[in-house]
């Protein structure tokens, strides 16, 4: 147990500088491009590669830790490492070929109404982008047997030294290569974070170089993974869709929509991807022990403490979006307009945070009954969904819409996956996840009538933008702490009373 705190702790702290990282890419992109085409052109352009590399990066982390953990009690962890490595690796080569091949086509006949230079910058980015998942298959494999090991803040700390390498080329090349080092950094990125593994593991340990592959363990393995992986592309193929649409109301709308939606989804990505990370192991261990109680246990948990850190967080974002936009943003080429802008869709997409932050967890239950096909169905549902409801509301919204769309399918999405797990384990314990719900519902009540007061004071109002928001989330955060004790919500509980 203390190892897991241990680990947990460690994870939390390589999520945070990795998610922030992420984060200040986006303020280096939006300082020294604000809103023009050149990012309207970058982020159209990388969505569609992007979708293959979180289907490689962690649609094969969700398939292969259950895989790897079960071989490695057969002892035979190292040889279904070298028949996945070496498959997946041929894989994304081919796909990577015929992607930057592609990108001359798709992209020009996708945004037509793009200038000349955006086309022009689209096409390489996407190549770019297609040409790194020769090696970002390889990375997911490794960084898989990283979590299986339990040690999280390796597998995220390989992922951030190609973020890192996104922002210094940015900031070293951008005067001369202009929005093309962007897309530069994340290949050069991609290499050295598959660098770092070889150095970690050593050539001749990495894998073994003489072993045949095993088609059958290969053909076995991928039908389990690709449903894992094309439900990974739920969320890419819907942001496509949305670019899309975005792109018919002109120069900044898709900038807008990517910030706000970044922006938004960092409570997602540090709640939702640590807590989710935590329990995968610990649900995967009890199904291949056949310990069904400990299994629903484990994603109820799960669902209560991602409600815990999710619901207060939101809270405070709803009272105090626009300083945080500010805080990211709102610098450089990136300027006061962009920032009510980019403030307005924001608020559109907190339901997808909400929603999609629980669906994680949701999705590891499916991953370890290796049933990930039957997420997928709900997945393609919401693609679906989504271009109906896009329809709809840029219909009478405009490009704010879009957002809204997103919040709206997730509902659906999560909704038609809780019930869908539900049945699979002979369902939940409703009485436990109603009662801790409501106490955690219970508890954030003081912290939202903080925020409204607080709003008003003009003391606050006159201080800069960092420094009122930081003593407002310190002051939320104790009265949150204090109200969580005072309900006695159980993951507060836990912390607490050590011994349990």
């Amino acid at each position: 147990m203390k190892n897991l705190k241990f680990a947990s702790i460690l994870l939390l702290i390589s999520t945070l500088f990795l998610k922030f990282s992420s984060m200040i890419r986006d303020l280096v992109i939006a300082n020294y491009f604000g809103t023009s085409y050149i990012v309207d052109s970058y982020n159209a352009a990388m969505i569609i590669p992007n979708a293959f590399i979180l289907f490689m990066l962690t649609g094969m982390k969700d398939a292969f830790i259950p895989s790897y953990l079960r071989y490695e009690k057969e002892s035979k962890g190292k040889v279904h490492l070298t028949n996945i490595v070496k498959s997946t690796f041929l894989i994304c080569f081919i796909i990577s070929v015929l992607g930057s091949i592609a990108a001359f086509f798709y992209f020009p006949a996708s945004y037509s109404n793009f200038s000349k230079a955006a086309i022009e910058l689209g096409i390489y980015t996407g190549v770019m982008y297609f040409l790194s998942l020769s090696l970002v298959g390889v990375n997911a494999v490794y960084e898989g047997v990283f979590d299986a090991r339990s040690q999280y803040s390796f597998s995220v700390f390989s992922q951030t030294v190609v973020v890192l390498f996104t922002i210094l080329s940015t900031i070293l090349l951008h005067s001369i290569m202009g929005g093309y080092a962007i897309a530069l950094g994340y290949f050069v990125g991609t290499i050295a974070s598959f660098l770092i593994k070889v150095v970690y593991f050593k050539p001749q340990h990495l894998l073994l170089w003489k072993q045949k592959i095993d088609r059958d363990e290969v053909v076995a393995f991928y039908k389990v993974f690709i449903p894992v992986g094309v439900t990974i592309m739920v969320g890419q193929i819907n942001l496509t869709v949305n670019f899309f649409f975005a792109g018919s109301f002109g120069e900044g709308v898709i900038s807008y929509l990517n910030y706000a939606f970044r922006l938004v989804s960092i409570p997602q990505a540090i709640f939702g991807v640590t807590v989710a990370t935590i329990i995968y192991p610990l649900i995967a261990r009890a199904i291949s022990e056949k310990d069904e109680e400990r299994f629903k246990s484990g994603i109820e948990k799960g669902i209560t403490f991602m409600l815990m850190l999710l619901i207060p967080t939101i809270v405070i974002m709803i009272f105090y979006m626009k300083d945080i936009v500010m805080i990211a943003y709102q610098r450089g080429a990136f300027d006061a307009n962009s920032t009510l802008k980019t403030t307005d869709v924001s608020y559109y997409y907190l339901g997808s945070v909400f929603f999609y932050s629980l669906q994680a967890v949701l999705a590891k239950g499916f991953y370890s009954l290796q049933k990930g096909y039957l997420i997928m169905r709900a997945g393609l549902l919401s693609i679906v969904l989504n271009i109906i409801f896009n329809m709809i509301f840029t219909k009478f919204m405009g490009y704010q819409g879009l957002a809204l769309s997103m919040s709206v399918v997730a509902f659906f999405y999560t909704a038609i996956v809780f019930v869908m797990l539900a049945k699979q384990i002979n369902h939940f314990h409703y009485g436990y996840l109603v009662k801790e719900t409501g106490k955690i519902l219970l508890a954030s009540v003081p912290v939202a009538i903080l925020m409204f007061f607080l709003k008003d004071i003009a003391f606050l109002n006159s201080l800069h933008v960092i420094l009122r928001f930081g003593i407002v989330c310190l002051a939320g955060g104790l009265v949150y702490l204090m109200s969580t004790l005072l309900c006695r919500v159980e993951g507060v509980m836990l912390l607490v009373k050590r011994k349990r």
